[in-house]
């Protein structure tokens, strides 16, 4: 697999598909990382207060959910392992038979 160096403007795409940093201008260049830090850093502080709000608004109730959804997943889980169990063991038991089958 190949792989391309990203843009240093922090855009992420290929430095062949970038935004135009490519003018090689290092105030244009630092000009669109500082936007795009900015805009990703308000963005951070505003999950950060939301975070706060909704543990205060709703934090009782999300501690039931989860404890319930624990509870409830935690039950599916040990069913999957079942059945993945009872599958495996049918997977090995055909292959017996197909073994002894193909020896005759």
């Amino acid at each position: 697999m190949e792989t391309h160096a990203t843009c240093a403007c922090g855009s992420g795409k290929s430095y062949d598909d970038c935004c135009g940093c490519q003018t090689m201008d290092p105030i244009e260049i630092s000009m669109r990382m500082w936007h795009k830090s900015f805009f990703q850093a308000m963005h951070e502080a505003q999950v950060e207060r939301l975070k706060k709000r909704i543990e205060s608004a709703f934090g009782p109730t999300m501690d039931k959910a989860a404890d319930a959804a624990i509870e409830s997943f935690g039950k599916m889980w040990q069913s999957m392992l079942l059945q993945s169990e009872g599958q495996k063991e049918f997977a090995s038991k055909l292959q017996k038979i197909y073994s002894e089958t193909s020896r005759r």
